[in-house]
């Protein structure tokens, strides 16, 4: 018998929840196995912006029902929802270029191979590879537009013995996304370095034990901080034992 633990369904039962309702803005806590928005191509999985407009209707009017950006399916944490036109618009710009002291900073966890630097950055290029492959190209120079910045700090090493399965024989890390964010801009660029995510099969990561990220890559959205306002999702499972 399957364990129910386990099984793909299982996930479209952590609902969403909103994690902080400010009068021009909210943050929802996004399990792993939703997707941001409607896509062309689903895999039927739920959607964040369709579990929006059914809770809160006026939400629809909104593009993407208020979401301000995005997270991969596999990615939980922190979603900055506006709540009207003109925020939606202000905090869009503002979630890439910090324009007009609203300031967003973004801090995220991840698994990932042992031995990463104790504190570290990257500035490399992130490009689109041919129509439809679920990958990203790194490269170390490019267009601006491609450009993403990173800065990390290692908050827990891995052990070098035991299972290595366990998220902890991976290092525990916390990171900053700086600036606009690009697509798998983490995951793909942790990579590059060497130093993949624990459970991303589509970087080469090593794999977790399915029990603690239900198969998905341990990266999770774990705080925004707005115009000096810091809203911090719960972390999960495997990121328990931070200092």
């Amino acid at each position: 018998m399957n364990d129910p633990a386990h099984d793909s369904s299982s996930r479209q039962r952590m609902l969403p929840s909103i994690v902080r309702d400010e009068p021009d803005w909210f943050v929802v806590n996004k399990p792993i196995g939703w997707h941001s928005v409607q896509e062309r191509v689903t895999d039927g999985d739920p959607t964040i912006e369709q579990w929006i407009g059914e809770a809160f209707p006026d939400q629809r009017s909104l593009p993407d029902s208020g979401l301000v950006h995005r997270l991969d399916h596999s990615t939980s944490g922190c979603l900055l929802v506006a709540k009207n036109v003109q925020m939606h618009e202000t905090l869009r710009e503002n979630f890439s270029a910090g324009f007009g002291g609203w300031s967003i900073e973004k801090k995220y966890l991840a698994l990932v191979a042992r031995g990463l630097q104790a504190q570290g950055e990257f500035a490399l290029y992130f490009s689109n590879r041919h129509k439809g492959s679920a990958k990203v190209t790194v490269k170390e120079i490019g267009a601006r537009a491609e450009l993403g910045k990173c800065r990390w700090t290692v908050m827990r090493a891995g052990r070098s013995h035991g299972d290595s399965t366990d998220p902890h024989a991976c290092d525990l890390v916390e990171i900053d996304l700086i600036g606009p964010g690009r697509r798998h801009q983490i995951r793909a660029g942790l990579s590059s370095l060497g130093h993949a995510l624990a459970g991303d099969s589509l970087y080469r990561g090593a794999p977790l034990d399915a029990r603690w990220n239900d198969g998905h890559a341990a990266l999770h959205a774990w705080k925004l901080t707005i115009s000096g306002t810091i809203v911090e999702s719960p972390r999960p499972a495997w990121a328990h034992g931070l200092r």
